[in-house]
């Protein structure tokens, strides 16, 4: 290998180093707002809760156990 086959390999390998560093920054970022939304969400949905008679709380918790997308609850 060649001298400059060298340096090019250390130049290709740094910018990797560096991309997934970015990366993995972004990463937790993402994981930090995730959690942040799912700990609102859960909050939420306890506000929902306490506010909704029993008899809206129970279809609305069946809804929840019958579809396959997200529920709205």
């Amino acid at each position: 290998m060649r001298r400059s086959d060298g340096m090019e390999m250390e130049m290709v390998n740094l910018k990797l180093y560096l991309e997934n560093r970015c990366i993995l920054e972004e990463n937790e970022r993402l994981r930090e707002k995730a959690s942040a939304l799912h700990r609102e969400n859960l909050a939420l949905r306890a506000d929902l809760r306490n506010t909704s008679s029993p008899a809206t709380t129970a279809a609305a918790a069946s809804s929840c156990l019958t579809e396959h997308s997200p529920p709205p609850c």
